[in-house]
């Protein structure tokens, strides 16, 4: 009969390492699920790039030309040199290199007025935006970013929280 007990007892020893290995198991996919199945929030877009004559200078016109709407208070520029952010040449708020700071929301405005860019609360395909970096624009290296959280005053902008994307890249040459 002692022998009967021990069986016995080895039996529920196995059943309950098996319960608790379901169990870690279980949990460690259930994380490992979680995980993966996170997506970047960063916006996915596709610009294009011209230069427009601005006067004896050249400004950089971008166009959104795919991808979802994104909102303007979490995007900002940064170029490899200064540069400022605005309407197109010779509209009421053109991009002005004396007011190029090293990185521009594109919310930026001045008195209380609309945002210099002129495309409203979202960048929408076919809409451009104008950059008018310090000096010539040959080999300037422009990133367009998009920040979680609104970009904070303007001329050089503040960005707030840990995580920001860049969304576009590209180099005049």
């Amino acid at each position: 009969m002692y022998r009967g007990n021990r069986a016995v007892s080895s039996v529920i020893g196995v059943i309950l390492m098996i319960a608790v290995v379901v169990v870690v198991s279980s949990s460690i996919a259930f994380y490992f699920w979680d995980v993966a199945g996170e997506q970047t929030p960063a916006p996915q877009i596709s610009v294009s790039h011209e230069l427009v004559q601005d006067g004896d200078e050249q400004t950089i016109a971008v166009t959104l030309e795919a991808g979802n709407a994104v909102q303007t208070d979490r995007l900002y520029v940064i170029g490899s040199k200064n540069l400022d952010i605005g309407g197109a040449p010779g509209s009421a708020t053109p991009a002005l290199e004396r007011y190029s700071s090293e990185r521009e929301a594109f919310t930026e405005s001045s008195g209380g007025r609309p945002p210099q860019v002129g495309i409203g609360e979202t960048w929408e395909a076919g809409e451009t935006v104008y950059l008018d970096p310090d000096g010539s624009v040959d080999g300037v290296t422009v990133e367009l970013h998009w920040n979680t959280r609104p970009v904070q005053n303007v001329n050089p902008g503040t960005v707030e929280g840990s995580q920001s994307y860049k969304i576009a890249e590209f180099t005049i040459s």
